[in-house]
């Protein structure tokens, strides 16, 4: 389970983050939902490791990852530009973070088999990324993160750059991934179809706040606030 208490953090003196804090449950997916600069992005860098939040904490289990650096965390972060490696291929794309862990080549095997399975690549394998599709690239880059067995993935406006047809085609398959997993998840966009879609639970961020939290049905229902109400269009 993670936990964010009262996290703070600016850049040039502007406050970005403002007293964040939330948890996520065992397998649950939560969508972080908001504007541009709202927050969003700079909230997973801090959960990732990737930042360091000016106060406040990141638990998990109750134990602080303050000390923790990023790549011993288990967490796994997919962002909307696929960050794949062109001139490897689907397998050793897939491969690559545990081959950096030092993982026995038969482990290696069986966990990439596994992982493309799941994102219905099975013989994909030697393929070369440059010739996949958009689509095809995302479940690439959703099989790297699942391979390590993360305990928490989180899912940076991964399909952002992708038509609405496939878009939503992805939803349906990223939905079934996660829930056939059971890892938890956090999903940023700035998306509303997107976050009432995918996440059992919607978290509203506005200027550095969480303005609403629920259920998409309790969110659509009774709006907390006018500006609430007015992102999303009811």
């Amino acid at each position: 389970m993670l936990t964010l208490t009262n996290l703070h953090k600016s850049y040039d003196g502007k406050p970005l983050l403002k007293g964040i804090s939330l948890t996520v449950h065992a397998g649950e997916t939560l969508s972080l939902l908001g504007p541009s600069g709202s927050g969003k992005s700079t909230l997973l860098r801090i959960i990732s490791g990737l930042e360091v939040a000016d106060a406040g904490d990141v638990l998990w289990d109750g134990q602080s990852l303050a000390d923790v650096p990023s790549h011993l965390r288990n967490f796994g972060l997919i962002f909307q530009d696929y960050a794949l490696f062109p001139h490897l291929n689907v397998f050793q794309n897939v491969a690559f973070g545990l081959k950096m862990q030092k993982m026995p080549k038969d482990e290696i095997q069986t966990r990439v088999t596994e992982s493309l399975k799941q994102v219905h690549l099975t013989g994909f394998e030697s393929r070369r990324v440059t010739e996949l599709s958009g689509g095809e690239q995302q479940r690439v880059a959703l099989a790297r993160a699942l391979a390590p067995r993360p305990r928490l993935l989180m899912f940076d406006e991964p399909l952002g750059a992708l038509d609405r047809r496939l878009k939503e085609y992805l939803l349906v398959e990223i939905k079934e991934i996660l829930q056939t997993s059971g890892v938890p998840a956090i999903y940023v966009t700035h998306d509303q179809a997107e976050a009432f879609a995918l996440a059992q639970r919607v978290v509203l961020l506005n200027d550095g706040e969480i303005v609403q939290s629920g259920s998409p049905t309790e969110i659509v229902a009774h709006p907390a606030s006018a500006w609430v109400a007015e992102f999303l269009g009811v």
